[in-house]
């Protein structure tokens, strides 16, 4: 076999919460408040008297791995709360069991009250896209094949959904449309390319004019891989593939690219993808298939 191609480097991407530009949050925590927050403010703790400090922690309900935990300041902050105070127990990316502690919140009952809601859906949510996400990155670092997350998130959410994913052990694929280039079965339609000369032409003039950008390319059929390797691309996406035509692609392609199997691969049909051994698996699956994990707030 061939070493590695060169770019796969630039495809192992994990975006971390301090490369986070915490100023787009905030838009976005804005709207947690309008939503729960009108003039009046929280009328069931006023009509309860709920006026006592004290201490809630987070917990776990079911086995999980945490995300979300570095934004419960920034909700309270947002809320523009001074009172409470944030313990966090655990970290983002750790596997924890049932019954399990995740943060101390301590300060006024009410104050605890009024942002429990948002706290529990970023955290619940997060979480769940963690947890799903490890569980297809644990099928897959049995055969070495890494994980790539896609840009189908929760509109306004993407760059906490692909946070989530790292915490699952996934990588992230492309965070918006400047980043690489990925030319798709569309960008041919648009350009009328119907044949594979066609194809072999217009990818050459693609990488031409790429100015050393990442350029990956989607390909539907087996006969693409070697026109496009040699057009120049750094990485093949290979579309609706079988695992039989991966592991055909992977063998034909000797490592001189990276390999990217896409296309309805879900928890189910993942380690026969994995068995063929490309470079990387990406899907959707973990975002937008997970479920909220069951986190609950409890009085210490």
């Amino acid at each position: 076999m061939n070493a590695q191609p060169t770019a796969l480097k630039d495809f192992k991407i994990r975006l971390s919460w301090q490369d986070i530009d915490l100023t787009k949050i905030s838009p976005l925590l804005k709207i947690c408040v309008s939503e729960d927050v009108k003039n009046v403010g929280d009328i069931t703790s006023e009509v309860c008297q709920i006026k006592d400090s004290g201490v809630a922690s987070l917990v776990s309900r079911e086995e999980m791995v945490v995300c979300g935990l570095p934004l419960i300041p920034l909700i309270i902050e947002e809320f523009n709360i001074s009172s409470l105070q944030v313990e966090n127990i655990k970290i983002d990316g750790e596997k924890i069991p049932a019954k399990n502690t995740l943060a101390f919140l301590h300060g006024k009952q009410k104050d605890i009250l009024l942002v429990e809601r948002t706290i529990l859906n970023f955290v619940q949510k997060l979480s769940g896209i963690a947890t799903l996400t490890n569980q297809y990155s644990s099928i897959l670092d049995k055969y070495d094949v890494g994980l790539l997350d896609t840009r189908k998130t929760t509109p306004g959410h993407r760059v906490l959904e692909k946070y989530a994913t790292i915490c699952g052990g996934g990588y992230n694929h492309r965070m918006n449309l400047s980043d690489r280039i990925l030319i798709k079965d569309n960008h041919f339609a648009s350009n009328k390319i119907n044949s594979l000369q066609g194809f072999s032409n217009f990818l050459k003039k693609c990488v031409q004019k790429s100015n050393a950008e990442i350029i990956e390319v989607e390909i539907d059929q087996i006969e693409f891989l070697e026109p496009a390797i040699e057009a120049g691309v750094d990485a093949i996406l290979l579309d609706n593939f079988t695992p039989q035509d991966v592991e055909k692609a992977v063998m034909l392609n000797n490592n001189r690219v990276v390999l990217e199997a896409s296309g309805g691969i879900d928890i189910d049909t993942l380690e026969c993808f994995a068995e063929a051994q490309p470079h990387f698996i990406s899907t959707g699956a973990p975002i937008h298939q997970s479920r909220w994990i069951d986190i609950g707030l409890d009085w210490i």
